[in-house]
């Protein structure tokens, strides 16, 4: 329950309570989200500390749709520009290497991926032990025969004959 400031002492400043709520909660969303305190405070509640920002005339409810510029702690702020210059030599490290890739001519998208391999190298192993002869056999027997449309037992008997 909130004690200090009371809400008697906080309703003159907006219109009704739900605008109190809102207020209130918006601001302690911006609190949460690293914006700076307006005040000094000893407590660690963020709803009280808005309040207390609310009752101090720090903050004021403003009707209408606005995106006011809140200023954010300074170690929030530097861990998001630290984030974002990450982000960002990493975009360009991407850019780089796909800059080099490109003028060694290397096609990096169509390019043959490890399990692409594998599938390849298993389709040739199952191709040359469903041949009758594997791939690579050496029978001596390398030297091409010509074609005569007859066979050799054919020649054979026709020779016989002449």
């Amino acid at each position: 329950m909130l004690v200090y400031p009371e809400l008697e002492n906080l309703l003159p400043k907006v219109d009704n309570r739900y605008t109190l709520a809102i207020t209130v909660a918006k601001r302690v969303r911006q609190l949460v989200n690293g914006a700076q305190p307006l005040i000094k405070s000893d407590t660690t509640n963020l709803v009280t500390m808005a309040c207390e920002e609310l009752a101090s005339d720090r903050i004021a409810c403003v009707r209408g749709l606005l995106k006011p510029h809140i200023p954010l702690r300074p170690e929030i702020e530097a861990a998001r520009m630290a984030a974002r210059a990450a982000e960002e030599q990493a975009n360009m490290a991407d850019a780089v290497r796909e800059a080099l890739d490109q003028t060694a001519g290397i096609d990096t998208k169509n390019a043959v991926q490890p399990d692409d391999v594998q599938i390849i190298t298993e389709g040739l192993i199952n191709l040359s032990e469903n041949t009758e002869l594997p791939i690579g056999s050496d029978d001596g027997d390398d030297v091409a025969e010509e074609p005569s449309g007859e066979s050799d037992e054919e020649t054979a008997v026709s020779e016989e004959n002449q």
